[in-house]
């Protein structure tokens, strides 16, 4: 027989009268052993047995039982396994219908011919424990409300006392933390510091999250700063189910810091009003650390009193976990490769006119051959729907059982589905197609100009219209082009789309263009006919 060991421990348990996970399954591995019982599978998890459906190595090992996989369970005690009557209930169901071969216990055997009274009566008193433990725990909390006490884990620059009896424990200054936290708000209140940059002060000083008994220590993050700033506790009240509470603990600061703290805050996350505009903001990214690459004007006085005006683009160094090294970069550099970028993907006017006229003319052809596959597929669609009344006549007339006719029904209703599909995927998406071909080369034919001599927004909207993602790292730019863009800059790069009537077969297949791909230009460059099109080109 196989068995699966099952080993839990959840908060509510008692450090001093539930052993942990590792002690059980060592002491079940050693029963096991001195039995002879072969263990296939270990299920361990640290959840509460109290609310059903909420643990998961519970449930696989339910799984694992009606499939066959293991036959028994060994665990320490019957509570391990239900603080529940659902799943109380579902235990002792597999146990009489044999689904459980056997249940071993650090204390007992269970066997599904066994008086289901006692097993009853144990699961009972593990649920009604549960049930009790959460009255006594809202009976104490609402007792610890009353007194002034926190009821909770105390925030940070504070501790728990542990050397007072259950009931009296209370909050108290930590001695490690109170004063660097104390620090915090004087930085704050001071008005020279923003959120950010006190999350980087705090990994400075080395004031993390302390540890608990499922969580290791960590570093600040901004975001529990925000929460540690915006928390009542610190000024000696705190909240809990909904509603703000007197608290006797000793208060970090006055009510009047908290409140000028809150104005603070708030007023930096407030929506700000730029007084210069630069096209690339939100749109590069670091390409060391992935934050977003912000932008500044930087005023220099020369020697003779003149003013020089400069811009700079830099990381916004908004990850404070990364150590990002990258430095600024002038505007006008990153103009130029910019400009550079936009003119990989130009092309000439005389291209974009010869290849309209032939996309015009491919499209004319399609919908010409369109025309007649949909008359074809008309008359397919008239030949179904007769077949499909014949299938109709014949189950009146009792001449085809159930079977055949749901089978041949359907396989005219899939056939007449499909067709209808082509029909609907038809002229409309060939004029789509089109379309947005010819979109993109009008595009790429005006982008670089609107980025030379176009307001601010232009250039954004330039940008963003390329669909693209834009990274800088060392000072050099770089971007994923979206697809029709790539194609484009690659057929750029080639020479195709400068003159296509001379771009050779062994050049269309290195650049990774297909011969059907490529049937707008000439073929193999030697005095073959060109499509009726590209015999109008002029370069």
């Amino acid at each position: 027989m196989k068995y699966g060991l099952y080993a839990r421990k959840s908060s509510e348990d008692s450090g001093k009268q539930i052993q942990s996970i590792e002690d059980q399954m060592q002491t079940l591995k050693d029963k096991a052993e001195k039995d002879g019982l072969i263990i296939s599978k270990i299920y361990t998890e640290s959840r509460s047995a109290k609310t059903p459906g909420r643990r998961e190595q519970f449930n696989l090992m339910i799984e694992d039982l009606k499939t066959g996989k293991i036959q028994g369970i060994i665990c320490w005690t019957l509570d391990r396994l239900s603080r529940n009557p659902l799943e109380g209930g579902i235990i002792m169901q597999h146990l009489q219908d044999g689904t459980i071969h056997k249940i071993i216990t650090n204390q007992k055997i269970y066997f599904p011919g066994d008086n289901g009274l006692l097993m009853t009566i144990e699961l009972g008193m593990a649920t009604e424990y549960s049930r009790a433990l959460a009255e006594n725990t809202k009976r104490g909390q609402a007792f610890k409300l009353k007194k002034g006490s926190y009821p909770n884990k105390a925030p940070l620059g504070y501790m728990n006392t542990i050397d007072r009896i259950k009931g009296e424990k209370d909050v108290e200054p930590d001695p490690n933390s109170y004063n660097l936290v104390r620090g915090l708000w004087d930085l704050l209140l001071s008005g020279d510091y923003s959120v950010l940059q006190l999350t980087k002060k705090a990994h400075e000083i080395g004031l993390k999250i302390p540890a608990t008994r499922n969580k290791t220590e960590k570093k600040l993050s901004k975001g529990c700063l925000y929460k540690l700033f915006r928390n009542p506790f610190y000024y000696g009240e705190f909240q809990w189910s909904g509603q703000l509470h007197q608290g006797r603990h000793q208060a970090m600061i006055t009510r009047e810091e908290f409140d000028a703290a809150q104005e603070m805050i708030e007023g930096r996350d407030r929506p700000k009003t730029y007084k210069h505009k630069f096209a690339f903001t939100n749109l590069i990214y670091c390409g060391e650390c992935g934050a977003t690459i912000t932008a500044e004007h930087k005023n220099k006085v020369r020697k003779d009193g003149s003013i020089n005006y400069r811009s700079y683009y830099r990381c916004t160094h908004r990850k404070v976990e990364m150590d990002c090294s990258q430095i600024a970069i002038r505007a006008e550099k990153l103009d130029e490769q910019m400009l550079g970028l936009l003119g990989s993907i130009t092309v000439p006017t005389s291209f974009i006119q010869w290849a309209i006229k032939w996309l015009k003319e491919e499209n004319e052809d399609a919908i010409t051959k369109e025309k007649s596959v949909k008359e074809q597929q008309a008359k397919q669609l008239m030949k179904l729907d007769d077949q499909l009344k014949r299938l109709i006549d014949m189950k009146l007339e009792d001449l085809i059982d159930l079977e055949s006719y749901k089978s041949k029904k359907e396989s005219i209703m899939a056939e007449k589905r499909s067709i209808e599909k082509h029909i609907i995927l038809g002229t409309d998406s060939q004029d789509y197609r089109t379309d947005k071909v010819i979109e993109v080369l009008e595009f790429c034919k005006t982008v670089k100009d609107i980025f030379k001599n176009g307001s601010v927004d232009d250039k954004k909207l330039a940008l963003e219209a390329l669909g693209s993602r834009f990274f800088l790292k060392d000072q050099k730019l770089s971007v994923e082009l979206a697809i029709p863009f790539k194609l484009l800059q690659d057929g750029v790069n080639s020479g195709l789309v400068v003159d296509p009537r001379f771009a050779t077969l062994p050049t269309r297949i290195e650049t990774g263009f297909d011969v059907e791909t490529c049937t707008l230009i000439k073929n193999g460059g030697g005095g073959e006919e060109l499509p009726p099109a590209s015999k109008s080109f002029q370069q």
